[in-house]
């Protein structure tokens, strides 16, 4: 049994698999819309920004970059989860990731040894909103 993980910062869809050259079956859908959501909402009691130029000009755009990150990084841990309780399950053996690059490294970061050990491949495309048929285009004939 193959599992196939698409996912982005916001949503995941997990596919599996039966045969070789089977189609693609969706067994599941996640949403995390914290990562869809602005930073503004994410943050409150944001301190006010002054600009100007030099060192003491605003940091808002690295803080917001590092929000989006956090944020990432704990629907990665989510997905992490789910895949190590998927596993443990033995509800495949078999894993492919399909992500972002920065998804990817997420991911990297909270994929347990057993997971790892699984994993036969991983794609650094961008294929969350894409039909099952295109999704399994891009994947080895042969899983």
């Amino acid at each position: 049994m193959t599992w196939v993980l698409v996912a982005d910062a916001s949503k995941a869809r997990i596919f599996n698999t039966t045969g070789s050259k089977e189609p693609l079956v969706e067994i599941k859908g996640m949403l995390h819309g914290e990562s869809r959501r602005k930073v503004s909402e994410l943050v409150s009691d944001q301190p006010g920004r002054q600009s100007g130029n030099g060192p003491t000009s605003s940091h808002g755009v690295a803080e917001k970059s590092a929000i989006k990150e956090r944020e990432r990084d704990t629907f990665a841990r989510e997905l992490c989860d789910l895949l190590a309780a998927g596993r443990e399950q033995d509800r495949f053996r078999r894993l492919y990731l399909v992500a972002p690059s920065q998804m990817l490294g997420a991911l990297h970061k909270h994929l347990d040894k057993n997971v790892k050990a699984a994993v036969q491949g991983e794609f650094d495309l961008q294929l969350v909103k894409a039909s099952n048929e295109d999704i399994r285009n891009h994947l080895p004939e042969y899983l």
